[in-house]
């Protein structure tokens, strides 16, 4: 793509460099934003287990706290 580039700009065609240059500044902003949402879901994955055991000990705790006012 950046040879392609290099020849519009060589040939004076600028505003399709202009476009070209345009378009691999999109997409690396998508592979970017790609990334950092694939991280995301990698730490959302990684605290599920620890969300639920720690619901877990709270409902047990409730019920438990419940039982002893009764």
């Amino acid at each position: 793509m950046r040879k392609e580039i290099a020849q519009f700009l060589q040939t004076g065609q600028e505003a399709i460099a202009r476009i070209w240059v345009e378009h691999v500044i999109r997409e690396q902003s998508i592979w970017a934003a790609y990334e950092i949402l694939e991280l995301f879901c990698e730490f959302i994955l990684t605290r599920v287990p620890i969300l639920e055991t720690q619901s877990r000990d709270v409902e047990q705790e409730q019920s438990n706290r419940s039982r002893e006012f009764t």
